[in-house]
């Protein structure tokens, strides 16, 4: 198979490169490796959530769809594209159907001191060029990595896999309400410009909304639940699936509710951390269950998890800035 490039062949390339690689990443890691991606364009391609530790890895992907006469790839970016000295580059050649037999990954860090560094119109240009075998003397060989070890170069194997397999994982249908409060939280913490905010692709895990401090470089997943509301009734149950909830110091829930006669959010919200749900929430089968009241002005046990809606950016801001 080929693939025949026109007008934006150099952006093609690249979201070419992109989603090939997160579909090797799915595919090796057997779900381990989840793929968040931006809301807005910061810098980073996407975060991979490594669920075997919890792990965040940062990426930028880059790719070409051509070897140079001399047999080589060459990898051109702006200094001023790098964003994250922690983050992976993950470049590669686009070979028909495939990534190349070898992939380059190496951290931001190393590739700024390793490229070769150009200066044009005052614009500093950094390039790495590698050959698509392995060893040699070049600088950049040991960054090399063969195409089907790329998940184990991000820290899993299949053989290491101790979570379901993504066909054991049930996606719970959220309904319109459920949609309206994921796009409330995103809608607000958009609002804060120090915040980066991913999606998972494909929705499979606790987190549903990933949100990244542009300085700090610390992370907060969210899971979203919203609890619509009317006046027959005022007490609402709130379900989240046990055999995908994986709960970290990093990970809370955000409960909101919604009023369906005055199509609008209640003023208050519950902002609980994952690591509580096993004490708060009563297991019900697969679930674990937590009952509130959205309508009402206390929350019964729960009050003490309720505050502003209208501090959720700021709040979300504090934590990642100060640390959790």
């Amino acid at each position: 198979m080929t693939i025949s490039w026109h007008h934006g062949q150099t952006l093609a390339a690249g979201q070419v490169a992109e989603f090939k690689v997160w579909a090797e990443l799915v595919r090796q890691s057997v779900g381990a490796l989840h793929i968040f991606l931006p809301l807005r364009d910061r810098g980073l391609d996407a975060v991979v959530h490594r669920l075997t530790d919890g792990a965040y890895i940062t990426v930028q992907i880059k790719g070409r769809t051509e070897l140079t006469a001399a047999g080589q790839v060459h990898i051109t970016v702006t200094e001023s594209s790098l964003v994250d000295d922690s983050a992976l580059i993950i470049a590669t050649l686009i070979d028909g159907a495939e990534l190349g037999e070898l992939v380059l990954v190496v951290v931001e860090g190393t590739f700024r001191s390793l490229a070769a560094r150009d200066v044009v119109n005052g614009k500093v240009f950094l390039t790495a060029a590698f050959e698509m075998h392995a060893g040699g003397g070049s600088r950049w060989a040991e960054h090399l990595v063969p195409r089907e070890n790329l998940a184990a170069r991000l820290g899993v194997t299949s053989m290491a896999m101790t979570i379901p397999p993504l066909d054991e994982v049930s996606i719970l249908d959220r309904g319109q309400e459920g949609f309206l409060g994921e796009a409330e939280v995103i809608r607000r913490l958009a609002e804060m410009d120090a915040l980066e905010i991913f999606r998972p692709f494909p929705d499979l895990e606790t987190v549903e909304v990933l949100v990244r401090h542009a300085e700090s470089g610390r992370f907060l997943g969210i899971q979203v639940k919203t609890a619509g509301f009317d006046a027959a009734s005022a007490e609402q149950r709130v379900y989240v699936r046990r055999s995908s909830f994986r709960p970290a110091p990093s990970t809370f829930i955000v409960v909101l509710g919604w009023d369906r006669a005055a199509h609008r959010f209640a003023d208050d919200f519950l902002f609980i951390p994952s690591v509580d749900i096993h004490s708060i929430a009563r297991e019900e089968g697969d679930f674990w269950v937590l009952e509130v009241a959205p309508a009402s002005s206390r929350h019964r046990r729960l009050d003490g998890y309720r505050i502003s809606l209208r501090s959720l950016p700021s709040n979300v801001e504090k934590l990642l800035s100060e640390g959790l």
